[in-house]
């Protein structure tokens, strides 16, 4: 299947017709769409099933096959996409461990995207905190998304994204401006998505973001965040409560999937 096809597959699937033009309008409209659209999900890793990164993979996984993924699958997902529309975009990589002196790998991809002089950062694949509108590349700036505010710091060589959370600016990651080249990615894909340290190969994540409503599965503690509200939370206790919200609540496609007893351990 041609690019071109997978583009109209792909708007059809995140319910965008019509003229779109190569604007910030569209970009944020792009983002946002994708974002409730494909869930930020580690299925594949978790269930020891291979994850890659080429065109035609993505597209018949998650647009055709109706499931999500992590930084990587969303990411280069929107990425191909976007080129075919006209959109100037390169590829990054981030560092998104814990803070606090410890310092990770690269393993976080996200995308600077240029529109008439100006970069922007997007990223539809950071989970639960996922920047739902494109942020300026502009350090110190308070940006407004449906969802939370964010900002960007310059550090040395490097950029820090934060999001403002009650009472606190939390960190969420950094990431130089470097370009990558696809060896970089299928080195950092591989580690994320097959190491015995890996976050994503230990245990169930899930998050889908729509309108100004958030939802998380972290294993068996499912959480939806309202604005201004405290979170609902509530502990899920069978299976068959497990697959009911991954396919309600996070529209994950599981037919054929093996293996889904895993996700109670």
């Amino acid at each position: 299947m041609g690019t071109n096809e997978h583009l109209h597959g792909y708007l059809a699937r995140i319910g965008l017709a019509g003229t779109l033009r190569t604007d910030l309008p569209t970009l944020a409209a792009i983002q946002q769409r994708h974002i409730a659209t494909f869930p930020f999900e580690n299925l594949n890793p978790l269930l020891g099933l291979p994850v890659q990164l080429d065109a035609d993979w993505l597209y018949h996984k998650m647009v055709v096959g109706g499931r999500g993924g992590y930084c990587f699958e969303q990411n280069l997902l929107l990425r191909n996409m976007l080129a075919e529309l006209g959109f100037r975009t390169r590829i990054l990589l981030g560092r998104a461990g814990p803070g606090g002196g410890v310092v990770v790998g690269r393993t976080h991809l996200v995308l600077l995207v240029h529109l008439n002089g100006t970069d922007h950062l997007v990223d539809t694949g950071y989970g639960g905190l996922v920047p739902t509108g494109p942020l300026r590349l502009e350090p110190g700036l308070v940006q407004h998304t449906p969802n939370e505010d964010y900002r960007l710091l310059a550090a040395e060589d490097e950029y820090r994204l934060e999001v403002s959370l009650p009472g606190q600016w939390r960190r969420l990651y950094e990431f130089s401006l470097q370009k990558q080249e696809m060896e970089d990615l299928e080195v950092a894909n591989w580690y994320t998505a097959t190491s015995p340290a890996s976050r994503f190969t230990r245990g169930l994540l899930a998050a889908r973001a729509e309108g100004n409503r958030r939802f998380t599965l972290d294993r068996r503690s499912l959480s939806v965040y309202h604005p201004g509200q405290e979170p609902e939370k509530r502990e899920l206790h069978s299976l068959d409560e497990m697959q009911e919200v991954l396919t309600e609540t996070f529209r994950i496609n599981l037919d054929g999937l093996q293996g889904l007893d895993k996700l109670m351990a």
